[in-house]
């Protein structure tokens, strides 16, 4: 009898010590819990981390576009500046005309008939000397319907250059001769004179950012479908606008309290990531 219940307390031992079915399925279905929960947030660890990097780039590249424009603008002809309408897909176009330099003239013709030749302070640092193709002399650029003219009238701010030479380097003047007869229209209060090229413009069309050049002067400014559709004077700028409803630039007139403001508004998207920036450039309108 003795034996008997020792055997009986040991099964009740082997029982006590395992697991029944349901205790493994609740444990299992904990597990499984706990670790979708873990490469859950993991994942999202590893999604936010590289994220975080594509933002970082977007941001970098962005910053780089905006910067560039901001650097061109300025080196804009004063009042020279001017954008189209910004439409409903985001499309616009910015357009200014950059110089090479500045300096003080001397004896430019401002009165009767004109002439072709006068001279300027010397430029600093020189410009070229010699034929001077496609540069133009700008004195007092107030009007900007006048800047933009074309065909260049009799008399006005604007002129064809065809040389800049300096007969006598010691005297610290060069002489600046026209392509033809011309009379400024006005003369600057501060006796400056501007060299320029012909314009520039930055076109935003679709997802694309693109810089134009060499195409000439127009009396109304040129959207996309009118400006070079081929490389080296259309050059890629961003492929990664999404400017929809936006209007990419913005121009704040100049006042008698402060200079023109123009504004910056670009959306930039990779992906599923967006980064929007906004930046002003305060314009020389000093002419």
């Amino acid at each position: 009898m003795q034996l008997m219940r020792h055997n009986n307390q040991s099964g009740r031992s082997d029982r006590q010590s395992g697991f029944t079915l349901l205790e493994m399925v609740i444990t299992i279905v904990v597990s499984s819990i706990m670790a979708i929960g873990i490469v859950s947030f993991i994942g999202d660890a590893v999604t936010g981390f590289i994220s975080a990097g594509n933002r970082n780039q977007l941001s970098s590249a962005g910053r780089t576009v905006v910067d560039r424009i901001a650097m061109e603008l300025h080196n804009a002809l004063p009042n020279s500046i001017r954008v189209t309408t910004a439409a409903p897909n985001g499309d616009q176009c910015l357009e200014f005309i950059p110089f090479l330099g500045a300096s003080s003239y001397v004896n430019p013709p401002f009165t009767g008939t004109g002439g072709d030749e006068f001279e300027v302070i010397n430029f600093n640092p020189a410009l070229i000397a010699g034929p001077a193709s496609g540069l133009f002399a700008v004195i007092y650029p107030i009007d900007l319907d006048a800047v933009y003219e074309d065909p260049i009238p009799a008399s006005g701010p604007r002129a064809e250059i065809d040389e800049i030479s300096d007969p006598a380097p010691a005297d610290g003047r060069v002489t600046v001769t026209l392509t033809g007869n011309h009379r400024f229209s006005r003369r600057s209060p501060v006796d400056r004179i501007y060299v320029t090229e012909s314009p520039v413009s930055f076109c935003i069309s679709g997802n694309y950012l693109f810089r134009y050049q060499n195409y000439g002067f127009e009396n109304t400014q040129p959207q996309v479908a009118g400006l070079p559709a081929t490389a080296p004077d259309r050059a890629l700028i961003s492929d990664s606008i999404s400017n929809a409803a936006l209007t990419a630039f913005t121009i704040q007139e100049a006042t008698l309290r402060r200079n023109a403001i123009v504004s910056i508004n670009l959306n930039f998207v990779d992906t599923l990531d967006t980064v929007r920036l906004q930046h002003e450039v305060q314009i020389r309108n000093v002419p």
